[in-house]
């Protein structure tokens, strides 16, 4: 029984500890460009950077993209910078496409899946679901602000949400739910 027991709460404890750590500097990441060099996470230090990362056949990463597409506009000259990342296995070949129909006012390049898992801290041993997009804020000092699941409250309004992840974050405070950002 105290076996059992022991063994329930190792895989409790291991399923909870999954997730980036809010107030941790940015794991490293390079985003391959289509036709180009990778762009790597740390060379926009200095910015506010708002990270999503898509599937470009997702329904809902595509709506996010086109909100992104108008943040991006207006957040550029305050100091924002709105990076997506797909991960699917055809993203290579779909993401001109994508870009197109979507979005261009922000870079949008791939990573393998394995990266992307990796950058989030998911694990194959969490039993939820990964849902897309998940976005990922990042102060200008490349710290770890805001990890919000496609399913959390954050992506039921991401238009409006963004704005104020991005305003708190250039005056320079902590994210206005970064308590709560943790899966």
């Amino acid at each position: 029984m105290r076996t059992i027991l022991a063994s329930m709460l190792c895989l409790f404890l291991a399923a909870t500890a999954f997730g980036l750590d809010i107030g941790k500097p940015s794991p490293t990441l390079a985003i391959q460009m289509k036709g180009g060099a990778p762009i790597q996470l740390s060379q926009y230090k200095g910015k506010v950077v708002a990270l999503a990362f898509m599937l470009t056949t997702c329904p809902h990463c595509q709506n996010l993209s086109k909100y992104m597409n108008t943040i991006a506009k207006e957040y550029e000259a305050k100091g924002a910078q709105i990076v997506g990342c797909a991960f699917n296995d055809d993203a290579p070949q779909l993401l001109p496409q994508f870009v197109q129909q979507f979005g261009g006012n922000f870079p949008v390049g791939y990573c393998p899946r394995q990266e992307v898992m990796a950058y989030v801290s998911w694990s194959d041993l969490n039993t939820k679901p990964f849902y897309v997009p998940h976005m990922v804020f990042l102060d200008r000092r490349g710290i770890i602000r805001g990890d919000f699941a496609g399913e959390s409250e954050f992506m039921a309004r991401p238009d409006v949400n963004i704005r104020a992840e991005l305003d708190q974050l250039l005056k320079g405070g902590a994210t206005t739910s970064a308590a709560a950002t943790k899966k």
